[in-house]
């Protein structure tokens, strides 16, 4: 119960209505390194991992022009999970189904730091990101 709480707490940081999110607009070319057609929910979850652990990395580092293909990545991750929300207990549908809408709003706002050359910014990003991923992963494994 702490955990979910926890992560409950770490959500609503991100909370934002979409007006405030970025008006970013590009035209994205849809092949990421990761991919997001899993054939099972696990899939996912290992690419969420490996995604989270890739701008984690990028944003120590300071490399903010990485983050942008990075924040591409997370938004086919959750796009890939959804597609797997039969997967998902039917009690932890709303959860599962609210935690990838917080990926993709941390998906914009890393774009926006990665706009703004704002390490700092995404710094401060990092505990929200890794409390998002494991609130994925419980919503899928039923904790």
């Amino acid at each position: 119960m702490m955990k979910l709480g926890l992560a409950l707490l770490i959500l609503s940081g991100l909370s934002f209505p979409a007006a405030a999110q970025s008006d970013h607009k590009h035209d994205h070319d849809k092949s990421h390194s990761h991919a997001s057609n899993f054939v099972a929910i696990e899939e996912g979850w290992l690419a969420l991992e490996d995604v989270a652990a890739e701008i984690r990395a990028a944003i120590k580092a300071g490399n903010m022009e990485a983050l942008h293909e990075l924040a591409e990545d997370l938004q086919a991750v959750a796009d890939g999970l959804a597609r797997h929300s039969g997967d998902v207990l039917k009690s932890n549908q709303l959860r599962f189904s609210s935690s990838l809408n917080q990926l993709r709003t941390l998906s914009d706002r890393l774009h926006t730091a990665h706009e703004n050359n704002d390490v700092a910014g995404a710094e401060r990003m990092v505990p929200q990101l890794n409390g998002m991923v494991q609130l994925v992963i419980a919503s899928v494994e039923g904790n």
